[in-house]
């Protein structure tokens, strides 16, 4: 069938069971359909269903499918930006309910819109993908596997903020300019709660800007960006509003928006007294109500809640806590059986689900779709207060019988809080050596005791008919009302302190675009996200049982990073913790999260000093070229794997604790299942015993046996997981170098993609499930020609062209542009003639080489996570380390230039860059690598069906390209001056991600 803005009252119905779409969201999408751009502003107040924009926006974007794919101009990722870790895991839960309907539903205008989405991408991809940006963890792209399939993106503003500066923070160097390519181009970015992150809005808008001086470059121009808040600020463009019908009392929203939410306000001195208080209030408050929320501002604090309640409460009701320092894995599992208890829309208020109280941080205040019948909070700025009231009685439909609203509240004010004192220039003022104090909050400043003076002068104003319910559970007291439309005249000085981002200068982005090697200084890219306040980036920190102390005191480093390569670490296992948190964790500090909050502001105090060597030891992921540090070593954005004996998670409240021991549960089977679809099992005595298996650890044969013979007896993930274990042939060893022990063998199944992970689960499991299509392989690294399966040059490089004609045609990219990304493509790999390359391929045997000599080969038979046999094959070939095969691949273009010239380049140095950069390298220079005996290399034939036959005379490895006068940084400054930094890194992005699906398609099981 044809769609039309009319279809999408039938397909969000289809999608939300039942529910129309308010008057507003259809306006909405007529709106950006005929307009074809997004207004700048979307001033709508809370719980007027915002994240519907994510379904507007891909409910445009599959009208948008039909028109011609140079002409089109709806973008195809569509990205919730906020800065609260678990409103983005809601948010990406928005987008597997859309996938869930595309996938399953029958209904006319949803198949419509499915047959639509397919249209924009490869036939081997689903309709849409989900993913979520959590903390980057370097060889961990999920979201970066394609550049045509339509994507819903739900992050926080470090994660898409550093992308789109070329930072990425957790991003390896080489694929910064990939994942800058994907965020900066082809994309919708919706900025919730954009009064959350004005430095941010900021960058965005003065980025914009500074892109129109390249909109005619022959790419398509389809980036976009929109704010969304009730509260939105000053802000450019043009703004959507609702109408005044639509904010009548009597709308379809007049529930919603005037719900009464009557509060009390209660002072106390000091945090413990402050932490006991909400904790008994809580408890109070669930003798008149079944799902009470308490929720404050330190992490420390939630902690001391959460253990208060679970005293006080016993077993007269659940108490769960949330906060952002929670492995999603982890989340995944205490939200299971709650969440039809806490999400609006889903609850049933029946009464007979017993009592719930739910603590949390500053993460649930924004965006996130929880719906409380009472709630006791912590005082703060007044918009953050309003935000989180907005999560009480959410819908308005928690009524007495008298059609009264049944909700209420409590404030908890700690009225001894201080903070060091500021003069004018934001400098601390000291008097005599030692800190002067001042009233007020870490977090909130002094906005939070001018929030508390004026809300007591607005108790008890506009009293209405008390409802019977709150007459009986509400202790007597003067009260504010929180409802959505109630104290609309809050003054300016009472909102959370406002920054400001530096101005975003071309020279800024001139430092952060050069990746590889890196300039020796460049602008923190947080001061463009968060302003002044901003901290260094989060640390990821992942554990593994089959590590232990003593292997991170030795000096065989290759052992700890053969162990963690053989289960490649994901962020669905990972914790994000602040830098200085975690760095005080590994020094054993008693004081790791003190006063931290769920914010990404600086929380540093003036004795953060750097710790001093030594203490508990870490593995800093980067793939082959990992290292131990210790937490004076630890670095920003720093992926550090631990030994599960370190302790660290709460076993309780599966949230961080620095106090906790008790050993953290391994996590890696399980994610790597569930984020990139590869079944693995580590026959190491501690992994096996953490999954509850007794296997044969000798013999993997009969582990398969034994695995296979318990399928039945498994549930969930691991029932699907054990079958493709049971079937599987792989095996490779994990050896040990400083040990007389063995090491331990791995066994892994064939790949599973998210529609069978999805069957496997069932439609309830899987929605509560974090699944994430990632990558196999990729071609950033060492290990890129290492994929399990021998594929010849001649086949892998028509493999390339093939994808990156696809991509480019669908993505409306100019045809010389298509004809420019697939002579490259054609071209890339042709450095790997080196004789030396072709043994190490083969294992390092010239042999083996000279027994097919004739047959030259792309990629090997050794798997990528058998590092010691890629290891061994380098030593034996003689191959130099570091030397990078794409720089000779340009040797010989460059010696063949008439042949090169004559297949008709239109843009022949965006086709040598393309070559050159093509695993991150050569932005703007090569790696300087000096072998000490050159050799030549020559290729015979490389024959194309559409670029017909070279032959590239003998070459001297010894090209010097990596001198600083080589032609390499002159060919990308050029090209940046005319394509644009971001449209440079979206052209390598649809070139590169082509070569990554074309290697991933090669991996043998």
């Amino acid at each position: 069938m044809s769609l039309s803005a009319d279809d999408f009252e039938a397909f969000h119905q289809a999608v939300h069971n039942g529910r129309k779409p308010f008057d507003w969201q259809d306006r909405l999408l007529r709106q950006i359909v005929s307009e074809r751009a997004w207004p700048r502003v979307l001033d709508l107040p809370t719980g007027s269903g915002k994240t519907t924009c994510i379904d507007i926006a891909l409910f445009a974007l599959a009208l948008d499918s039909s028109t011609p794919s140079q002409e089109r101009w709806c973008p195809r990722r569509i990205a919730m930006v906020v800065d609260r870790r678990v409103v983005v895991d809601q948010a990406a839960e928005r987008g597997h309910k859309l996938l869930s309907a595309l996938t399953t539903s029958s209904v006319r205008e949803v198949i419509a819109v499915r047959d639509a989405l397919a249209s924009l991408t490869g036939p081997d991809e689903e309709p849409l993908g989900v993913f979520t940006l959590r903390g980057g963890i370097p060889k961990d792209d999920g979201w970066a596997r394609t550049p045509d399939q339509p994507l819903v993106i739900a992050s926080t503003v470090d994660q898409i903020g550093s992308r789109l500066l070329i930072q990425g923070y957790g991003v390896s160097p080489s694929m910064r300019p990939v994942h800058a390519g994907l965020a900066g181009n082809d994309i919708l970015i919706l900025l919730d709660e954009v009064h959350l992150s004005q430095p941010f809005k900021q960058t965005l808008e003065r980025l914009g800007r500074l892109r129109e001086r390249h909109r005619r470059n022959g790419l398509p121009q389809r980036f976009q960006f929109a704010f969304l808040s009730a509260t939105p600020g000053d802000a450019e463009g043009a703004r959507f509003e609702l109408a005044p019908a639509e904010l009548a009392p009597k709308s379809a929203l007049g529930p919603r928006l005037y719900a009464k939410k009557p509060t009390r306000i209660l002072e106390v001195s000091g945090r413990e007294d402050l932490a006991k208080r909400v904790a008994s209030e809580a408890k109070g408050l669930t003798e008149s109500h079944d799902v009470v929320a308490a929720v404050v501002n330190r992490v420390d604090t939630a902690l001391s809640v959460f253990s208060e309640l679970k005293k006080m409460m016993a077993e007269r009701a659940d108490v769960i806590l949330l906060t952002g320092r929670m492995r999603p894995l982890d989340r995944d599992d205490v939200l299971a059986s709650y969440k039809p208890r806490i999400t609006a829309g889903m609850r049933s208020r029946s009464g007979t689900e017993g009592k719930l109280v739910v603590v949390g941080t500053q993460c649930i205040e924004a965006g996130a779709d929880f719906d409380f019948d009472a709630m006791v909070t912590e005082s703060a700025s007044f918009d953050s207060l309003r935000q989180r009231f907005g999560r009480l009685n959410r819908l308005g439909e928690y009524k007495d019988e008298e059609d009264n609203s049944k909700a209420e509240g409590v404030i908890v004010h700690d009225q001894a809080a201080e903070i060091p004192k500021q003069d004018k220039r934001g400098k601390v003022v000291r008097k005599g050596g030692q800190l002067v104090m001042a009233k007020g909050d870490p977090i909130y400043g002094d906005t939070i005791i001018k929030t508390i003076k004026w809300l007591q002068t607005q108790q008890d104003k506009g009293k209405g008919k008390k409802s019977k319910a709150s007459q009986s559970s509400a202790s007597a007291g003067h009260k504010v009302d929180f409802g959505s439309r109630s104290l609309l005249d809050a003054p300016e000085e009472l909102l959370s302190p406002r920054e400001s981002a530096p101005t975003l200068l071309p020279a800024y982005l001139d430092l952060w675009s050069q990746t590889a090697p890196e300039p020796f200084t460049f602008p923190e890219p947080g001061l463009f996200l968060h302003g002044p306040r901003s901290g260094p980036a989060d640390v990821q920190v992942i554990w593994r049982a089959d590590l232990d102390d003593e292997r991170f005191q030795s000096e065989y480093v290759a052992d700890t990073v053969a162990a963690v390569a053989a289960a490649r670490p994901s962020s669905l296992e990972a914790i994000s913790l602040p830098f200085v948190g975690a760095r005080r964790w590994l020094t054993q500090a008693t004081r790791a999260i003190e006063s931290t909050a769920d914010l990404d502001v600086n929380e540093e105090t003036q004795d953060d000093k750097d710790p001093n060597p030594g203490g508990r030891r870490a593995l800093r992921w980067r793939g082959d070229k990992s290292e131990i540090v210790d937490a004076s070593r630890v670095r920003p954005g720093d992926t550090l794997i631990v030994p599960s004996g370190y302790g660290g998670i709460d076993a309780a409240s599966r949230c961080f604790d620095p106090v906790a021991t008790q050993e953290v549960s391994d996590l890696a089977e399980r994610a790597s299942l569930m984020g990139r679809g590869r079944p693995l099992l580590r026959l190491h005595p501690r992994v096996l015993l953490g999954l509850e298996l007794s296997l044969d650890r000798e013999d993997s044969n009969a582990a398969r046996r034994q695995l296979a013979a318990r399928v039945n007896d498994l549930n969930g993930w691991k029932r699907l997981w054990a079958q493709r274990l049971g079937r599987g042939r792989k095996t490779f060893s994990v050896p040990l170098e400083s040990s007389e022990d063995d090491g331990w063998l791995v066994i892994t199944g064939e790949r599973v993609n998210t529609q069978q992970l999805r069957n496997a689960l069932g439609p309830d499991a899987w929605s509560r499930t974090s699944i994430e299509q990632g990558t196999e392989a990729a071609t950033e690294d060492e290990d890129s020609p290492y994929v399990g399966s021998e594929v010849t040059l001649d086949d892998h490089t028509k493999n390339v062209e093939e994808r990156v004609r696809g991509y480019a045609n669908r993505l409306g990219v100019s045809d010389d542009l298509v004809a420019d990304l697939s002579l490259a493509a054609w071209l890339h790999d042709v450095g790997k003639a080196d004789l030396r390359f072709q043994c190490m391929l083969r294992g390092g045997s010239q042999i083996t080489y000279y027994r097919d000599e004739s047959r030259i080969l792309a990629k090997s038979g050794i798997p990528a996570a058998s590092k010691a046999e890629r290891q061994r094959a380098q030593r034996l070939s003689g191959y130099p380390r570091g030397t990078r095969h794409e720089v000779q691949s340009v040797a010989m273009m460059e010696a063949a230039m008439e042949q090169v010239a004559a297949a008709k380049a239109h843009d022949l140095n965006l086709v040598m860059h393309l070559v050159a950069s093509h695993h991150g390298h050569c932005r703007p220079f090569a790696p300087a690598v000096v072998a000490p005996e050159p050799v030549d290399i020559s290729l015979g034939k490389h024959e194309s069906g559409a670029f017909g036959t070279f032959c590239f005379g003998t070459v001297t490895s010894a090209h010097k390209l990596h001198q600083l006068d080589s032609a390499l940084a002159d060919r990308f400054w050029s090209l940046i001056a005319k394509y644009g930094w971001l449209e440079l890194c979206w052209l390598e992005t649809v070139f590169r991600l082509a070569d990554h699906r074309a290697s991933e398609s090669e991996v043998g099981d």
